[in-house]
């Protein structure tokens, strides 16, 4: 091992190394302890447990350097054997081999660098138990052989593997540098280079990325312009891409010619029968075959079984112009030429490579009977991932027919998930009834939850009930306490409080954490709604303090609320800074605007103003074109128009259903009060044309009034008119009053009456009596209008706030995106400014 080179064993020399032969300086790393420690225990022991050693990284995370570095320093001595041909020796014939080579007081390492799917399967209880003492095998693995995209075993892995590893393996992983390297790499001088680099603390970098050049391959596999290049792009892509997918066969000639005619066409977009010269591949083929030189290493091996150089699919990884995914060609060319085997392997391999489009193009093509059920299922997540219905619908109707004990009622509630949400109401309820049925001890608890919320969302209250009761009687950590939650706010719709309250009790005496704090939540609202103050105060503050990263923010803002509502606005101070500085993206900009609003009514308008620019800056969208609004109102208040102008255009920018059309309103009665008539015409129109229920009413009543100021008498009749079709509980009778007005000036008394006596039916607290008057008034003394808000701006209040804590929500597998989440939201209201 002492005399061994790394870059013998497959460390790549660092950019930073005087020369090929001599090293860059080390960094020490904390896995260099954890190795020695280990293989300082290993060269003692008699048995034959924990004789594999494995680091584990991604690409460019150090692992080759790690593990060499460590051998060669804590097994000197020992013999190293790496086999030429190692795809084609079992890994037990290495074993078998190396032991013959052993010596006394020393032994050998098998070395496997980039441990092969071929060889990890090997990796069997009796190997690794019967290790002869003095053989240690010696291996990195890429993190993507063990782990697929969504985080859990690869496909493509054996599955008593990463079992087997646990239990036999000394096994390290290694990630990103850590501080304290960062801290070593700055103090070398031969890393001065790096040190801006480093000093980005708050970019994860690996080691690798720092230490290795990469800008000549990254160039040579860019695509350009010129025939010579596509050749020499196509070549090298179609050999990494056959190491990416560990194809069962050497890359001879023949396979490499045909799959660069593949490639070459695909890169090119040109029909697949034309023709290309034979000699563009040969010329490409000698090009990157040709030996390592100062300006670019040797991109493949000079001759057959063609590899690439390691570092290419180092780069193939990265984002475009240099990196790629395995490319169609390749998955051509294995229906073609693999067996049923070796199609099943690389259909894995493919959906291991997020590319589940091309894994059912292979396993397609396979009976379905030699598909694992873990495969069927893992296919139906990522085409509903990806919204691909269709497929994800195929593929989880086949892991139900498996008969799998897991997958299978995994995949009903994943079909009844589909199936609501494609508005399939019997067929989701079929798919989850037979979840339940399967006896699950997870998916039916589950599916029972997604019945109940089903049968809610169809009106059928006891069968919404009986399904939630089932739930909650399974016991199951989770969705038993989900169940409870739903059935609390089920019963509290009934108006059954009691019933209500115990579910809530319930699901907080379940200890399960989101659950818990949503039934505080709710009980702090229920004893809000009760007039119970101190109890609801009581549960909101647990709630705060169970520290859910939702529950505890809403429990903040509905505390601040209610403490504003009995006046203690120093308490509701507090609880609102404490909401903003949690930094919640929805609850801390919507926190910065009721501080805004307490500090405009004590007076602080410059502080006001600083917390509705912190909610603008904020970028959430519904409190961001809130706070622009306020904003608006602030400087239209202080006098300074141009400034409110702005803000008003801000908010009507934002395109809210909300705040746009009140902003709209708002600029018109600005503009009205700067004497810009046609402006204050323009946006009345644009706030009625936004349809909006309230707003569109109001702007119908503020031009009605505008053009009664210009004489336009027939246009003002016309949007009263409108006003009063709206049958706006406010704007309507306004409307009446003031059309009754306008006929009586006209001396259309008998209509005019009725206009007012309507008015007056409507009960409307104001327009009401201002019609009473009317009627009892002489024509000719009767105001030209009753203009109900019409005139300053001073119109907000700080209105009530709806808080709902609860809301039910189908939960399956895979997440059910966002009907899944049981979560506290808000539901926000501002009051519209009204002409006065």
């Amino acid at each position: 091992m002492e005399q061994v080179r790394l870059a013998q064993l497959g460390v790549t020399v660092s950019r930073f190394a005087a020369s090929p032969h001599r090293l860059a300086p080390h960094i020490a790393r904390p896995i260099d302890a954890l190795l020695a420690d280990a293989l300082t225990a290993l060269s003692d022991q008699k048995a034959g447990r924990g004789r594999l050693v494995v680091v584990q990284g991604e690409r460019l995370a150090g692992t080759t350097h790690a593990l060499a570095h460590a051998l060669r320093k804590g097994l000197p001595t020992w013999k190293v054997v790496a086999f030429a041909d190692e795809q084609e020796i079992a890994l037990s014939v290495m074993v078998e081999r190396a032991a013959t080579w052993a010596e006394p007081g020393s032994g050998v390492v098998v070395w496997l660098d980039a441990i092969s799917l071929k060889h990890l399967a090997q990796l069997t209880e009796p190997l690794l138990t019967g290790l002869p003492p003095q053989v240690v095998i010696a291996a990195t693995v890429h993190t993507e052989e063990l782990t697929g995209p969504d985080g859990k075993p690869a496909a493509r892995l054996a599955s008593p593997v990463p079992a087997l590893l646990d239990e036999h393996a000394i096994h390290f992983t290694l990630g990103m540098i850590t501080p304290a390297e960062r801290h070593l790499i700055r103090a070398e001088p031969a890393y001065q280079e790096l040190v801006p680099a480093v000093d980005e603390v708050a970019v994860e970098v690996l080691m690798g990325h720092l230490m290795i050049a990469l800008e000549t391959l990254r160039h040579t596999l860019t695509p350009t312009s010129g025939e010579q290049a596509a050749d020499r792009v196509a070549l090298l892509r179609a050999v990494t891409d056959w190491q990416r997918a560990q194809m069962p066969a050497q890359l001879t000639r023949k396979a490499l010619q045909e799959l660069w005619k593949g490639y070459r066409l695909h890169m090119s977009g040109l029909p697949p029968h034309t023709r290309l010269p034979a000699k563009h591949f040969t010329r490409a083929l000698a090009w990157a075959g040709t030996e390592a030189s100062a300006g670019r290493p040797q991109l493949i091996s000079a001759a057959g079984p063609y590899r690439p150089h390691p570092l290419l699919a180092v780069v193939a990884t990265e984002q475009t112009p240099a990196g790629w995914p395995i490319s169609p060609p390749l998955w051509d060319y294995a229906l073609c030429h693999l067996n049923e085997s070796d199609l099943l392997k690389l259909g894995y391999t493919a959906l291991d490579h997020d590319n589940p489009a091309a894994a059912a193009l292979l396993l397609d093509a396979l009976p379905i009977a030699i598909i694992t059920p873990r495969v069927l299922a893992a296919m139906a997540r990522h085409f509903y991932d990806r919204n691909d219905h269709d497929a994800a619908r195929h593929w989880w109707v086949q892991a139900v027919k498996s008969g799998h004990f897991d997958h299978a009622p995994a995949a009903m509630v994943g079909l009844g998930l589909l199936e609501s949400e494609q508005g399939q109401v019997e067929q989701a309820h079929h798919w989850w009834v037979q979840a339940v049925e399967s006896g699950h001890p997870d998916r039916a608890p589950r599916a029972m939850v997604n019945l109940g919320i089903l049968e809610e969302q169809q009106g059928r209250v006891e069968q919404a009930r009986d399904w939630y009761l089932q739930a909650a009687e399974s016991g199951h950590p989770n969705h038993a306490p989900t169940a409870m939650v739903n059935l609390a706010a089920l019963e509290e719709e009934q108006g059954q409080v009691k019933q209500a309250h115990h579910w809530r009790m319930k699901a907080i005496e379940s200890g399960e954490p989101a659950n818990m704090s949503m039934a505080m939540l709710g009980l702090g609202l229920l004893e809000s709604e009760q007039g119970r103050v101190d109890q609801a105060r009581h549960w909101y503050l647990q709630a705060i303090e169970s520290g859910h990263p939702d529950h505890a923010l809403t429990a903040m803002v509905n505390l601040a609320v209610l403490e504003s509502e009995r006046g203690r606005r120093e308490q509701a101070y507090h609880w609102w800074v404490q909401a903003v500085e949690s930094g919640h993206p929805d609850h801390a900009p919507m926190a910065m605007i009721h501080l805004g609003l307490l500090e405009e009514d004590q007076g602080k308008l410059d502080q006001a103003c600083y917390r509705y620019l912190q909610a603008v800056e904020s970028c959430e969208p519904g409190n961001m074109s809130m706070a622009m609004l306020g904003l608006g109102i602030l400087e239209s208040e202080q006098g300074r128009v141009d400034q409110a102008r702005h803000w008003y255009l801000q908010a009507i920018e934002s395109g809210h259903p909300d705040h746009a059309p009140t902003a709209m309103v708002n600029l018109g009665i600005l503009e009205i009060g700067q004497g810009r008539v046609d402006q204050a015409r323009h946006w009345y129109l644009q706030a009625i044309e936004s349809g909006h229920p309230d707003h569109a009413p109001t702007a119908m009543v503020n031009l009605g009034i505008l053009e009664i100021g210009q004489g336009r008498v027939d246009q003002a009749r016309h949007w009263y008119l409108q006003a009063i079709e709206s049958g706006h509980p406010d704007h309507a009778p306004t409307a009446m009053v003031n059309l009754g007005l306008l006929e009586q000036r006209q001396g259309q008394i008998e209509r005019a009456q009725g206009r007012h006596t309507k008015a007056m039916k409507s009960e409307h607290p104001e327009a009401a009596d201002h019609a009473r008057l009317a009627l009892t008034t002489d024509a000719s003394s009767a105001p030209a209008q009753y203009s109900g808000a019409m005139g300053d701006i001073e119109v907000r209040e700080q209105g009530q706030w709806a808080w709902v804590t609860e809301r039910r929500s189908l939960v399956g597998t895979p997440p059910p995106k966002a009907l899944q989440e049981a979560d506290a939201f808000i539901d926000q209201f501002w009051p519209e400014s009204k002409a006065s």
